[in-house]
């Protein structure tokens, strides 16, 4: 009975301090424990927040869906996607990597139905590609005889050295069949959650970002680079949305973060930095694999 009592006093310890932990045993979630990400955004959510992705005008109808998404989440949750923090930090951690989503496959518009920010997951692929972003002389990632390397998925992948590691990550054959990101829902949602969770030699990783487990360096702090959701633009787009003022790309990004976090999961507070224009651009890297 004693050791049984300190099993349960070191369980709760544990739950306790769940704010800072990852999601902990059912039986102990009462005691502040940090919610799933399934608990946390519901259905009802993704379907308000993307409610114009199966549109007659969409290009990827019956594609993406709630039960997709959660698979591919259920995958990472134990390192931390979505579960570290509290209910606000992991709310701007769900809503940074939607606002990122909903950018890159929008077909929104200023005049459009419910507004410019309600038209993610619009697409799954690139619909007219102007070439097969082939890079022939990386020996590491060959590309494969007639493939096409262009955007795809939910974080759209580009390039045979891009494609390469995180088939490799994904235990999948991208560079043989990079179609994978446009026919297997799951696996497009995973090749975006573990760019989010994985860090580059020249960068933090957005999740770090988000969850404040990333600490600015000497540079960082010279160049103008502060944890918030501006830093996750810089990391993902570098010098082409950031470090030159006001950029409507950005600004998109940005809004996005805002009609989510705000509408969605009734978090008020965004965080603070959360443009990118005065930043040292981040050399752009992929994820590690």
């Amino acid at each position: 009975m004693a050791a049984m009592a300190v099993l349960v006093v070191v369980l709760l310890g544990m739950c306790v301090h769940g704010s800072q932990a990852l999601v902990c045993e059912k039986d102990f979630k009462e005691k502040g424990c940090n919610r799933t990400v399934e608990e946390l955004f519901t259905s009802d959510m993704f379907e308000a927040m993307f409610n114009h992705r199966n549109d007659r005008t969409a290009h990827a109808q019956s594609f993406w869906t709630y039960d997709g998404f959660i698979a591919a989440a259920k995958l990472y949750e134990k390192q931390g996607f979505g579960t570290v923090g509290g209910d606000d930090v992991q709310s701007r951690e769900l809503a940074a990597f939607f606002a990122h989503v909903a950018h890159e496959t929008s077909c929104g518009w200023k005049g459009a139905k419910d507004g410019p920010y309600a038209w993610g997951l619009c697409y799954n692929q690139e619909m007219a590609p102007e070439k097969d972003y082939c890079k022939t002389e990386d020996l590491l990632y060959p590309c494969a005889p007639g493939a096409g390397y262009y955007g795809r998925g939910a974080f759209p992948l580009y390039w045979n050295y891009n494609y390469g590691p995180t088939g490799k990550a994904l235990k999948q054959d991208l560079l043989n069949h990079p179609e994978i990101l446009s026919e297997n829902e799951t696996i497009a949602w995973e090749a975006a959650i573990w760019y989010w969770m994985t860090p580059a030699k020249t960068r933090a990783s957005p999740h770090q970002v988000m969850t404040n487990q990333w600490v600015p360096n000497k540079l960082d702090t010279l160049q103008e680079r502060k944890s918030g959701f501006g830093l996750t633009i810089n990391i993902k787009t570098g010098d082409v949305e950031c470090g030159h003022g006001d950029d409507p790309r950005m600004e998109s990004r940005i809004s996005h973060y805002l009609y989510f976090l705000q509408g969605y999961f009734n978090v008020q507070d965004p965080g603070e930095n959360l443009g990118c224009g005065l930043q040292g651009v981040i050399p752009l890297a992929y994820a590690a694999s």
